[in-house]
């Protein structure tokens, strides 16, 4: 069975030549725009899928040319953006400062629980809980050679 396919095939071949002169327009016209190029923004402009322009490997090559050769800069931060980054450098600071100020509490702890232990270890004789004696011995050595006299 013969079937007629000329008319199919050149309608088809005009839907592509005309999509190709539509799109090579919307490039022309966004690069002397200065307009962001990219596949989504160009199929919108020439009214064309995506789809269809990663299939075209010339225009796709030359989307992507024209993409790097933008050299779009990442937008500036906003002034929220930028608030909102010292209110983070504020916070990491304040726990910096924390965290520093906890270990120096937990170093002097440690030292005054190796006191205690020495203090146990060696049998403790005073009238004073260890504990104050310890921390007597921390705050005035001089105390300690007087108390065992």
């Amino acid at each position: 069975m013969y079937r007629n396919v000329e008319g199919l095939k050149r309608s088809a071949r005009l839907r592509r030549e005309g999509a190709l002169a539509r799109t090579t327009a919307a490039l022309q016209r966004m690069e002397i725009a200065d307009r962001e190029i990219n596949f989504r923004t160009v199929a919108a402009e020439a009214g064309v899928s995506t789809a269809w322009l990663y299939g075209q490997q010339e225009l796709r090559l030359r989307i992507i040319r024209s993409r790097k050769s933008q050299g779009h800069a990442t937008p500036p931060p906003s002034a929220s953006q930028g608030h909102e980054r010292l209110s983070r450098q504020s916070v990491v600071a304040t726990l910096r400062l924390r965290i520093k100020t906890l270990e120096a509490k937990n170093r002097e702890l440690a030292e005054m629980l190796e006191c205690a232990y020495g203090a146990i270890a060696v049998g403790c004789h005073h009238e004073k809980p260890c504990a104050s004696v310890v921390r007597d011995e921390l705050e005035d050595p001089a105390s300690s050679s007087r108390g065992s006299e």
